[in-house]
């Protein structure tokens, strides 16, 4: 792993876009030295300002280039990208008309595969839970959600204690309330014993834990980021929600604490049992194919 200097460039200003030009051409520069160090058969990208220098160098030492599409509406990098992509993955069957590129195969998103195998009863004994509680995960992201915790923090005192524990990804932020059926953390870094323990989640609505929400079969209420990038978390939740009964989206502004405990109470028991796709197989194959046939 290599970390690259550039910074994004969407939404910043005048001074915020001159800081970007001065740390992405070193940031080219060094993405070269990279490839000519590794001698790569070829480079996949799956968007963000961080694939934009990789991105050019392949494209001057003229490598092959796949791209991963993971948002329901894709960023600049990947659309910029997908130009030049020998293919261009996509997450699911749906309208990409903002992508340029003719060669696009439906793959899924990859998904490690221990995030969904997990033993429920070494996620009680790892977290220190009931058995016979329902668990309510909250995650908001790597580095928490303000918003998400707060409206932990409000949910859990009007939730029959006798019947809810509850695991809360808090990042740099504090809960509040404490008890014995509370579980708080920093960072949750056994995320499938999370997964393997909850009724129910509640999150927001990233590319990957969209993903693993989408293959795990859990009943989640996602509540969408609202400043992300042309509004995608929504779109990512939406498109779940008309596929699955047990998938509930509700904006940050039109949070109502007793419909949300309603709909909590409504689908904690209605986990499914999916077939999983083999995302990471197919995207290899296909690369694979291209590389040696060329």
């Amino acid at each position: 792993m290599y970390l690259l200097p550039v910074i994004g460039w969407v939404d910043r200003n005048i001074f915020g876009k001159f800081a970007f030009l001065l740390r992405f051409i070193p940031s080219i520069l060094f993405s070269m030295y990279i490839i000519l160090r590794y001698r790569p058969k070829a480079i996949l990208l799956t968007g963000g300002f961080a694939s934009g220098p990789i991105g050019i160098a392949g494209i001057i030492c003229r490598l092959p280039i796949f791209t991963l599409i993971l948002d329901s509406y894709p960023g600049l990098a990947v659309r910029l990208f997908s130009r030049y992509s020998v293919e261009v993955f996509l997450p699911f069957d749906n309208d990409f008309s903002t992508i340029p590129a003719s060669n696009k195969t439906v793959t899924g998103i990859p998904v490690r595969d221990y995030i969904l195998t997990a033993d429920k009863n070494e996620a009680i004994k790892y977290f220190s839970l009931d058995n016979d509680k329902k668990t309510l995960l909250v995650i908001g992201g790597s580095r928490g959600a303000k918003t998400l915790v707060e409206l932990a923090e409000e949910l859990i005192p009007k939730m029959d204690k006798n019947i809810w524990q509850f695991i809360i990804q808090t990042g740099d932020h504090k809960l509040k309330c404490k008890g014995e059926n509370i579980k708080e953390f920093k960072f949750i870094d056994r995320i499938d014993l999370a997964y393997a323990i909850a009724d129910i989640i509640i999150a927001r609505s990233g590319a990957m834990v969209t993903a693993e929400i989408e293959q795990s079969g859990i009943p989640t209420v996602f509540i969408p980021y609202p400043y992300a990038y042309k509004d995608h978390q929504f779109y990512n939740a939406k498109r779940l929600a008309e596929n699955r009964a047990n998938i509930r989206v509700i904006r940050e502004g039109e949070i109502n604490i007793e419909n949300l405990i309603g709909i909590i109470n409504h689908l904690s028991d209605k986990r499914l049992i999916v077939r999983r796709e083999d995302a990471t197989e197919k995207i290899i194959k296909k690369m694979e194919e291209y590389v040696w046939e060329n």
